[in-house]
């Protein structure tokens, strides 16, 4: 990883969080041939402001795990997905794939491969049901922004994995997806890692009585750690990812998912980053002054 990078025409490709913490994956644009940056954001004193434009997020290879910059630089429109057509046939991959009419020789090859199922709790006695390719292990959860989880069973493949969350689903009316404004609504909650973990110890009982034949090993993780530290939410933040543009500044102290976390002037501030994804982004290190219009906080 390196430093904050000076980036008056970037991209923002990824984001992600690992165990040294978030961090940011962009691409110059400035450049003819697009060069690919990642750098951790905790402790980064930075500025991030969305610019108008929208670029293809490049491509990735299913098998190495490995990502590149769009060959074709293609900019998108504004309702269309976050990779181009060609980088989206390279790439081949489809999380719902079980309700795809045809599946990519990648997609197949994929699903052919360990996956497992999940449990992920947000607080607020939120959680969803997921599955995930094995070998990403607890990185899914962390992408999700999950406070804690369990990680249910390993399956050979994703279909027998996709059957088990499907029943779970279905049975237990437990939830596959979790709205990004409900989790940031949690954040700054009051969390009782005992009681989460209770409630994650009856969720799984109930499953083993649902499928007796399916040999559950969960493994009860706690992610805080991977985020800033669980007293990083002991209290609130003020939410910019509802104003226009996007843009936050100030000394990271944590992602958690997708929701960068900064503190300026005393003062705490959180943007989602999922609405940047693709966007043309000004990224600078060293902070702006967030400017504060009445009641809300406006970014610069």
């Amino acid at each position: 990883m390196t430093g904050v990078p000076r980036l008056e025409q970037g991209l923002l490709a990824a984001y992600g969080c690992d165990a040294t913490g978030g961090y940011l994956v962009v691409d110059d644009l400035s450049r003819p041939d697009w060069q690919r940056q990642r750098f951790g954001v905790l402790g980064a004193a930075l500025t991030l402001q969305a610019r108008p434009e929208r670029f293809c997020t490049g491509r990735f290879d299913l098998a190495s795990g490995t990502s590149e910059p769009c060959p074709d630089r293609a900019p998108l429109r504004d309702d269309s997905y976050e990779q181009c057509r060609a980088c989206h046939r390279f790439t081949g991959f489809n999380p719902a794939f079980y309700n795809a009419p045809t599946l990519s020789p990648q997609q197949q090859l994929r699903n052919l491969e360990p996956h497992l199922v999940y449990l992920a709790h947000f607080g607020g006695s939120t959680m969803k049901v997921g599955m995930t390719h094995a070998r990403r292990g607890i990185h899914r959860l962390l992408e999700q922004g999950a406070r804690m989880g369990v990680l249910l069973a390993r399956f050979a493949d994703a279909y027998r994995a996709r059957a088990l969350e499907e029943r779970i689903a279905r049975d237990l009316e437990i939830a596959e997806a979790v709205r990004p404004a409900r989790k940031r609504q949690l954040l700054g909650a009051p969390f009782s890692s005992s009681a989460v973990g209770a409630e994650l110890h009856a969720c799984v009982e109930q499953i083993r009585a649902l499928e007796p034949g399916v040999p559950l090993e969960p493994e009860l993780v706690e992610l805080d750690r991977y985020y800033g530290g669980s007293a990083l939410l002991d209290s609130s933040f003020t939410d910019l990812s509802e104003t226009a543009p996007l843009a936050i500044s100030g000394r990271c102290v944590g992602m958690i998912g997708d929701v960068l976390l900064a503190v300026q002037g005393g003062q705490r501030f959180m943007l989602s980053l999922a609405g940047l994804v693709a966007q043309r982004v000004r990224l600078l290190p060293g902070e702006q002054p967030n400017r504060v219009m009445g009641q809300m906080r406006l970014p610069f």
